[in-house]
């Protein structure tokens, strides 16, 4: 018995109300699949922002600790 007679069996065994559920969610399973292959995803690596760093002399770690420390002591009027 293939997937589809076996399908069919189950959902002629159910009550009308239901199989129209069973309808309802198939249409949102090919929606959800629909909206899935129109977003695709782009990779980082493609971003025009990527590698900006790559040939500057200067280390990235310490930049940042640099900035962090321009903050130090400074309280935000609102907490977090």
């Amino acid at each position: 018995m293939t997937l589809l007679e076996q399908i069919e069996k189950q959902l002629s065994a159910l009550p009308t109300e239901k199989q129209n559920e069973v309808l309802d969610f198939i249409a949102f399973l090919q929606q959800r699949a629909n909206a899935a292959q129109l977003v695709k995803r782009r990779s980082l690596r493609k971003h025009t922002a990527f590698g900006s760093w790559k040939n500057r002399k200067i280390d990235a770690v310490k930049y940042q600790q640099n900035l962090r420390a321009e903050w130090d002591g400074i309280r935000l009027p609102y907490t977090l």
